[in-house]
């Protein structure tokens, strides 16, 4: 079994479906903790379990999740150490705890704390052990998936000798210790992380996550998918305002400014090449560059990159041919659980062909013939569509749905180009667009959900309908919109696809449970059907409204681990609902009668605000009404009010228009005060710095006033110290002469006296020698007290000179205050001549709706009148 799924690509091949390989999973915790399992059993358990969890994904989830194998390894891991069984078997089973500990659906039992404890103490021990890399790299999980698992570490006894650790091991020379330890850091020490992901750090941080991930660890496995979440981290972050929606992150903000970056996504791209499809490194790297793309901010320097790569010496291929490659790759070459790789490389296919067809409507020479990128759309269309009812698994099954969605996707994005263009309609021919949607209509619950009563909703509905078959119906449309445009039957099926009602329930439940996405595309659609004279808008709008009245029946986000996030909308408007699309949706029975309330809603009293909706929506809605009194009285033979009710109706249309004109004044100017508050803030921060530069020059000034006080002071002791030795010299040197004489007068006596104390005179003579070589020194101590004395006064000199420069900035830093300060009170007294100019139009806006709401009664008055001419 070992050498069976030593091969990747058998391994890959496992299924859960296989009850065998089930059973005989689900034994495995029983083997690895029964005493009677001898150590050469369980070392083989280790290898082959690592095997299968390092290939296969959706069986580690289910090894780590519901068989709970962690807790059973970890047992293992200490009767390893109690009978001491050698660091080979330390490492194989760290090795399988790393495997399993790298999914998010782990729970923590009693285990996790003499784990954690265990970890952590391997983290700190000097000198270090072999298998640490794999310690830190399962510390790291754990701290990803879990925020229980972050408290366990931070109450640990030595966590503060293992924070400390954490940023030593930064300088690590193993990949994988030094992308863990920046992950620990980001969960656990608040003080580090605010110091390594700081701005004027992240910059050396995003280079090293970078190194990282293009260069990984041959010692150590999954360093790269550990780079490659931190750096998706780093860079992506969910919105605070609309949850579910991607937004950059506040580490990444100036990813764009930074030198290497571009570089890097290059770098990345390339491992696109050398990596295996089948791999999870790949995966990862297809979920980065998508991640990346979902923001619109980086989609397009991070797609440029990605096409500008040219080929090399030492390698031919390009990554986008790579990944076009990846793209046509079946899932029976690349295994069910190869993590739909396919359907990411599709996806990013298409965000790269859009970037390289869009600004010039035809695709420059990128390296892939366009033969091949249509045989992608051909073989996938025609073959899943074929093959649908074949599949009773929902996995497949909905893998086949989402490749029929991305490659009408793909279609869409290549059709702007015309060569390409000229080989859909033959790959895309109207049948098979027919087929398409009618199959869609047919199968997809969607339809049959929405049609029922709200309280009849209540089961759920599987996302291979719900997101990927709407899809489908979506992207269905675009392709065809830009088809109809180059072939007659395209057309016809155009236009049939928009009059079909059964559309409605697709596009009421994208515009209620989709994602931004989803939402964005739906509402482009209705701009398509709106086109049709015909179209039941009311019917849409009260599915609408239906749905937001019931709870969310199923999410909208993506399974997999694609950066395509979703979220669901819930609106409160039971009545109407007033979008952008340029069209009111009316929510009741009668159309006639809920006409007649909007237009009572839309008044300055109450209801719905005249700044909820556009002018024009309210126009229409006036003149739908208008088009409803003309058939009426055209049926009751009433000309004459027909011609007032027209000229009330221009009126109303100029004073809409004045309406909007006023709104859009007001927007400028908003804008134009939001543009002057942003500016008023920038020189308030200004002003901080520079009040915070004037503090540090007063401080450096005190500090050389104190510093030039020290000098004085030291001076005045030398001076006095030099004072001290000078007088204690010259009363030594009076001694000295003294006593000098009268040896002289003594000695010339003795000689007179007594030839025989020549010989003392002599060496009194040495003496006198001695003594004045000794007098000699105490001159050059003297003047190097003098010179000491001189260099002191220099010192005092130049601290004065900087004392006086530092006075001179301050005098400068004080008139640059005084400019702001002036600046900002101009700022200040043009924001307030704005505001003067915003409540005047304020005023003017209130004059035009009250002229409006005279306008409404006359209408009123004439609606009576005519009411009571008919009567």
């Amino acid at each position: 079994m070992i050498r069976y799924v030593a091969d990747m690509d058998r391994a890959t091949r496992l299924s859960l479906k296989n009850q065998q390989l089930k059973e005989f999973l689900t034994y495995t915790p029983v083997i690895l903790n029964a005493s009677t399992t001898n150590i050469v059993t369980r070392s083989k358990f280790y290898r082959l379990l690592f095997s299968i969890a390092h290939h296969n994904i959706p069986i580690r989830r289910f090894m780590a999740g519901e068989l709970r194998l962690l807790g059973a390894v970890f047992s293992c891991l200490k009767a390893s150490l109690r009978e001491q069984l050698g660091p080979q078997n330390m490492i194989d089973i760290l090795r399988l705890l790393q495997v399993l500990s790298y999914e998010k659906n782990v729970p923590l039992e009693h285990w996790a704390n003499e784990l954690i404890s265990f970890l952590m103490q391997e983290v700190i021990r000097e000198p270090e052990p072999e298998w640490m890399p794999y310690c830190i790299a399962i510390l790291c999980n754990l701290a990803s998936a879990s925020k229980s698992a972050c408290k366990r570490i931070k109450i640990s006894t030595s966590y503060k000798k293992f924070s400390r650790q954490l940023m030593k091991l930064l300088q690590h020379n193993a990949r994988i210790i030094v992308v863990s330890s920046l992950v620990l850091i980001g969960y656990l020490d608040e003080k580090v992380r605010d110091m390594v992901y700081c701005t004027e750090n992240v910059h050396d941080t995003f280079m090293c996550t970078f190194n990282v991930l293009t260069i990984g660890d041959d010692d150590c496995m999954m360093t790269r998918q550990i780079a490659a979440d931190l750096l998706r981290r780093l860079v992506v972050s969910e919105s605070s305002t609309t949850p579910g929606v991607p937004t950059l992150a506040s580490t990444g903000k100036n990813v764009l400014n930074y030198g290497f970056f571009i570089g890097s996504i290059q770098q990345t791209a390339r491992l696109l090449v050398t990596l295996d499809p089948r791999t999870e490194e790949s995966s990862k790297i297809y979920d980065l560059l998508l991640a990346f793309c979902s923001l619109q901010q980086l989609r397009g320097p991070v797609c440029q990159a990605v096409i500008r790569c040219q080929p090399t010496e030492t390698q031919l291929t390009t990554p986008i041919m790579a990944i076009a490659e990846t793209s046509g790759i079946s899932s029976q070459k690349l295994g069910e659980n190869s993590e739909h790789v396919s359907l990411k490389a599709i996806r990013l296919l298409s965000h790269l062909l859009k970037e390289c067809i869009e600004p010039q409507e035809q695709m420059p020479d990128i390296g892939i013939p366009r033969g091949q990128l249509i045989g992608i759309i051909a073989d996938n269309l025609s073959d899943n569509l074929e093959s649908l009812s074949e599949f009773t698994d929902s996995s497949i099954f909905s893998e086949k749905v989402q490749k029929i969605q991305l490659c009408l996707r793909l279609a869409e994005v290549l059709s702007h180009d015309e060569q390409c263009r000229h080989h859909l309609l033959t790959v895309c021919p109207a049948q098979l667009c027919q087929q398409i949607a009618t199959w869609q209509f047919t199968k997809n619950p969607v339809v049959g959900h929405l049609t029922r009563a709200p309280k009849d909703r209540a089961e759920p509905l599987e996302p291979q309908w719900t997101i990927y078959g709407i899809g489908i119906i979506l992207e269905l449309c675009r392709l065809l919109a830009v088809l109809k445009d180059h072939s007659k039957v395209h057309k016809d099926q155009y236009w049939q696809l928009l009059k079909d009602e059964r559309i409605i329930p697709f596009l009421a439940y994208g515009i209620s449970y989709g994602d931004q996405e989803t939402v964005q595309q739906a509402f482009l659609t209705y701009s398509h059907c709106a086109q049709v004279p015909a179209f039941p808008s009311h019917l849409l709008s009260e599915m609408v409204a239906s749905c937001k009245s019931t709870s969310q029946p199923v999410s909208l986000s993506q399974k997999d681990s694609s950066p395509d996030f979703n979220r669901c909308r819930n609106d409160s408007e039971d009545t109407v609902n007033l979008t952008g699309s340029g069209d009111i949706y009316i929510d009741k029975e009668s159309s006639q009668k809920a006409l007649d309330d909007l237009l009572r809603k839309v008044t300055l009293d109450g209801g719905i605000s005249l700044k909820d909706a556009k002018s024009s929506e309210i126009l229409a809605a006036y003149e739908r009404k208008i088009q409803m009194l003309q058939l009426e009285l055209q049926m009751k033979n009433v000309p004459k009010p027909v011609v007032e009710i027209e000229t009330t109706s221009q009126k109303i249309r100029d004073l809409a228009q004045e309406c909007e004109a006023l709104r859009d004044s007001n927007k400028q100017l908003t804008d134009h005060m939001t543009r002057g508050n942003l500016e008023i803030n920038q020189l308030k921060v200004q002003l901080e710095e520079v009040k915070q530069k004037c503090d540090s020059i007063e401080t450096s000034l005190g500090m050389c006033i104190t510093e030039k006080a020290g000098l004085k002071t030291q001076l005045t002791e030398s001076l006095q110290n030099a004072e001290r030795n000078v007088h204690t010299a010259q009363n030594e040197i009076s001694k000295l002469n003294t006593e000098l004489a009268q040896s002289v007068t003594r000695i010339e006596l003795f000689l007179a006296e007594n030839r025989e104390l020549k010989q003392e005179f002599e060496e009194k003579v040495v003496e006198c020698e001695v003594l004045k070589e000794h007098i000699r020194q105490i001159d050059l101590e003297l003047k190097n007290k003098q010179s000491d004395m001189e260099r002191a006064l220099l010192q005092i000199s130049a601290a004065e000179q900087k004392a006086a420069k530092k006075e001179l900035e301050l005098i400068e830093a004080e008139k640059h205050l005084k400019l702001y300060e002036s600046r900002l009170s101009d700022r200040e007294r043009d924001l307030n001549a704005k505001n003067l100019e915003i409540d005047r139009l304020k005023l003017d806006l209130d004059a035009a709706r009250r002229n409006l709401q005279k306008l409404e009664q006359m209408r009123e008055a004439m609606l009576s009148l005519a009411s009571s001419s008919s009567n």
